[in-house]
Parts: C-alpha cells; sequence; structure tokens
C-alpha cells in the first residue's frame, strides 16, 4: 500500500509536464539524489519553481525525508512557506511521514509551525497529533506551534 502511495504522490508531482530541468530537479529530490539537485541549482535551476501541480522540490525532499537536499534547496534559496497544490508548505508534507530532522531543518529555516493546511485547516500541531507522531508533535509545540483553535482564541 506505502509503494503504491508512493507511486501515486510521484504521478502527481509529474502530471502534466515534461522533462524540463525544474521538473528533473523535482525528481531528483523526490528519489534523495542531492548531487544532481545541487547540479540543476547550479545550471540555474529555480529552487522555487513548481511543477503544474504545484509542488516545489522542496515539498518532494520533505515529503521523502531527504534532509541533505532539504538543506541543500533551503542554502540556495527554496522558500520553507511556498503552498502546493493541495495548500501544504514544505513542514506539512515531512510532518505527514514523521520525518523528524526534516522538520527540525524546516523549523529553523523559518517555516511557519502555524500555518494551515488548505484542505482540512490542521496546523502542523494537530497534523502530527492525527498521524501519531509524538516527538514531531513536540517539537513543534516547543517552536510555538499551536492548535488551530489556539489560533482563532480572541478574534
Amino acid at each position: 500500500m506505502k509503494n503504491l502511495i508512493v507511486f501515486t504522490i510521484a504521478v502527481l508531482i509529474f502530471i502534466g509536464c515534461k522533462s524540463s530541468p525544474a521538473v528533473l530537479m523535482h525528481q531528483a529530490a523526490f528519489y534523495g539524489e542531492a548531487q544532481a539537485v545541487q547540479q540543476y541549482l547550479d545550471a540555474g535551476v529555480d529552487p522555487n519553481s513548481m511543477t503544474l501541480s504545484g509542488t516545489t522540490s522542496l515539498h518532494s525532499a520533505a515529503y521523502r525525508g531527504n534532509a541533505v537536499v532539504v538543506g541543500i534547496l533551503l542554502g540556495n534559496g527554496a522558500n520553507p512557506n511556498l503552498i502546493d497544490g493541495r495548500g501544504w508548505i514544505p513542514l506539512h508534507q515531512a510532518v505527514d511521514q514523521g520525518h523528524f530532522a526534516v522538520v527540525e531543518i524546516l523549523i529553523e529555516a523559518g517555516s511557519d509551525v502555524n500555518s494551515r493546511m488548505l484542505d482540512s485547516g490542521y496546523t502542523a500541531l494537530e497534523w502530527a497529533n492525527i498521524r501519531q507522531w509524538p516527538k514531531v508533535a513536540d517539537l513543534i509545540r516547543k517552536n510555538g506551534g499551536v492548535k488551530s483553535a489556539e489560533l482563532n482564541v480572541g478574534k
């Protein structure tokens, strides 16, 4: 089942796209090919380029837990708060899969721990709790993460 989910996400990432350097960089990020990602960046590929489905290389690397690639992309100007086609930022992708190290890197890079997932309204903390990643939830909480109901207090 997990292989089917990974395959489906890979297909969605590349839907309607041709093999442009940006798409090839997305593929490399998805598969953790750090050297290839760096080569594409060195060749001038925008670290914030999106596929037609609205996914960046940072989203792909975060989802797969490719911490080295996440670091390379961030070091080359990738925005940790870009929203993908589903309304998720890369932090949501990393939280979804329980990638503690990537969550930590993204938070250190300025990822908005209280950004809401547009499809559900959940914050990263809520999603970590739903997905049952207690260490990830603790990390988010220690960095100012709250539940969506707490964001609405006083409004």
